[in-house]
């Protein structure tokens, strides 16, 4: 579920402190520009390797810069290039501040695109929902154990020993039904001809 709650506030709070927001004389742009690239975005900071709950503040943050900024978007040509560039930064400035990652310079994150994997085409075309909601049909078919231990896992980032203690279940058993459960649903995508190598990624999302 996108957290846009948050940034409607934060739009709404801005508007009535400033009066007048030159270049977001529409608020509703840029709560448009954040419910269209969230996905997208919590992709590319779980592919960083960095946790959810962080990856989801930075995107918030990213927004809020905008807003302080007053970014004008109608100035900007690629506004998915600008955006994805700004919070690539806000990524490295999380990794400089924790000291736990790898640095990677700021050079390499210009507004030029690479091209697009097989996943980052899917999530930057309309059939991401689809994908979505076909991941959510399949998960709602496995066993309730399945559901229960992946969304544990790729929802809430709890380490098997923590689902085991979370549902009383054994460790082998909370193994066994994440093996069991997601090699399920690798097999239902398969059938749709559909194969990501960031399952993992997509589970995350599914609950998003």
């Amino acid at each position: 579920m996108v957290d846009c709650d948050f940034i409607l506030r934060r739009i709404t709070y801005m508007s009535e402190l400033d009066g007048n927001i030159p270049g977001l004389a529409m608020p509703d742009d840029i709560y448009s520009l954040y419910q269209q690239h969230y996905s997208y975005l919590v992709f590319v900071g779980l592919k960083s390797g960095m946790e959810l709950a962080t990856v989801k503040d930075q995107i918030n943050q990213t927004f809020l810069s905008f807003l302080e900024k007053k970014t004008d978007f109608t100035q900007i040509s690629n506004i998915k290039s600008y955006i994805l560039t700004s919070f690539r930064r806000k990524l490295i400035d999380t990794h400089r501040l924790e000291k736990r990652y790898k640095m990677e310079s700021l050079d390499d994150f210009t507004d030029t695109w690479t091209e697009p994997s097989t996943e980052e085409t899917m999530l930057n075309s309309q059939a991401l929902e689809e994908l979505k909601d076909q991941l959510s049909r399949i998960f709602e078919n496995l066993p309730r154990r399945c559901q229960t231990v992946i969304f544990l896992k790729y929802y809430e980032g709890l380490s098997n020993e923590e689902i085991a203690e979370r549902t009383s279940l054994t460790i082998r058993s909370v193994y066994n039904n994440l093996f069991e459960g997601i090699k399920r649903m690798r097999e239902e995508l398969n059938k749709a001809q559909f194969n990501p190598k960031d399952l993992n990624i997509f589970l995350t999302l599914m609950f998003v």
